[in-house]
């Protein structure tokens, strides 16, 4: 019976601290945050224009970033979009909740700043970022609601 009772405690224990161990690597609500390594080989996640479009007509429910240098943000953005260019992001968003949803848009498709941006969230834990490959200047074609007068698009 002492065998028995050594045994069952040997597996409570075990299973407790495999449990313990699965919370550090897993997204729990104390840290909000994936494992690194689930997220640094994620995919990047692509959302075309009409979608975004109809997300921003729709919800408030997400954080849209347009990640240029700020003359870029001024010049021409998409309305309700903030201004964070890649170089501060990481800073910014530091303390934001993980499970935030962002979009984030830079020029045009051969633009590589929103990629790098949407790849560094991710890499932060981030677990809903989508990007706007589009960009810009998609965007100012398709005659989408805007600000500004997209003088340094042409």
């Amino acid at each position: 019976m002492r065998a028995f009772l050594t045994i069952l405690v040997l597996l409570v224990a075990g299973v407790a601290a495999q449990a313990q161990e699965s919370a550090v690597t897993t997204n729990t609500p104390a840290t909000n945050a994936p494992p690194v390594a689930a997220v640094s080989n994620a995919p990047l996640r692509v959302i075309r224009a009409e979608l975004l479009r109809s997300l921003l007509q729709g919800t408030d429910d997400f954080v849209l970033i347009d990640v240029m240098p700020r003359l870029y943000y001024q010049d021409f953005h998409i309305k309700g979009a903030m201004s964070i260019p890649e170089p501060e992001l990481a800073e910014t968003v530091r303390d934001w909740p993980r499970y935030r949803r962002i979009v984030v848009y830079c020029l045009d498709v051969d633009c590589d700043t929103s990629r790098d941006a949407a790849r560094t969230l991710m890499d932060m834990g981030f677990t809903d970022v989508l990007q706007y490959e589009g960009g810009k200047r998609e965007w100012r074609a398709k005659k989408y609601e805007a600000v500004g007068k997209g003088k340094l698009l042409e």
